[in-house]
């Protein structure tokens, strides 16, 4: 199959289209918020717009993903949109729309990025200062969404155990203490120890995992890292770049 173990460049639901239904055992992604962020390509739809985008990909997703495959995506709870300056509860607007398509719950983690508890970073909130007219809140955790399709339990194959029973302990809680990515080379990345985690929990050696969002090719390396298979899709070309050079220099 020409797309496992590849970086493939374009708009993730053209090249999603392309892959057999019921082929990958796992999708891993930080989908983009919708906030402006510079990924070279329109970050700020009308939320609306974004919604219908979102709709398309899992979609697609839904399709590749073998019975009893996962899902795991990486979202903040709430997030001002800068297209028109609202709130939304972005991460229960993905829950709507993936039971809708057809996923099962299975697990909400809380990413918390204090792993001492301390007050993250120096900077404050948009809002009023010190006092109770309009406070906002900083973002101190984010949320991965974990869903399966057709069945909670992996009825497909098996394969070889490779967590430590340390692992596991520490990774069936709903709350991991992680800190965020330090290298900024890219403008939203998250930690390593992210994916490594869910690919560790979720999937045995030689399972295909996808990110239909790899931007500088974390959750590739990750599954390359620990025996996994990777489809990586990134639409902007130089992080496409940086993420085959990553893979590339892997010893």
């Amino acid at each position: 199959m020409e797309y496992i173990n590849k970086i493939l460049t374009g708009d993730c639901v053209d090249i999603l289209k392309q892959i057999p239904d019921n082929s990958i055992e796992m999708v891993i992604t930080s989908p983009p918020y919708n906030v402006g962020i510079d990924y070279g390509v329109d970050d700020r739809k009308s939320y609306s717009d974004y919604l219908e985008f979102c709709k398309r990909w899992l979609n697609e997703c839904y399709r590749i993903l073998k019975s009893g495959g996962r899902i795991a995506l990486n979202l903040p709870s709430t997030i001002l949109q800068s297209s028109s300056s609202r709130m939304a509860y972005l991460t229960l607007d993905y829950v709507l729309i993936m039971r809708d398509i057809g996923y099962l719950d299975r697990e909400w983690i809380t990413w918390l990025k204090m792993p001492k508890g301390e007050v993250p970073g120096k900077s404050t909130a948009w809002g009023s200062w010190c006092s109770p007219s309009c406070p906002y809140l900083r973002d101190a955790t984010e949320v991965i969404v974990v869903m399966d399709k057709d069945s909670h339990k992996r009825i497909d194959k098996k394969g070889e155990n490779d967590i430590t029973k340390q692992e596991f302990m520490e990774y069936t809680t709903n709350c991991w203490y992680i800190q965020p990515e330090k290298d900024r080379s890219h403008p939203a990345p998250f930690p390593m120890e992210l994916p490594r985690r869910l690919i560790k929990l979720y999937t045995w050696e030689n399972d295909i995992v996808l990110d239909p969002f790899v931007g500088s090719g974390t959750t590739a390396y990750a599954a390359k890292l620990l025996g996994r298979n990777y489809v990586g899709i990134e639409i902007n070309p130089t992080f496409a770049y940086m993420a085959i050079n990553r893979l590339n220099i892997m010893l």
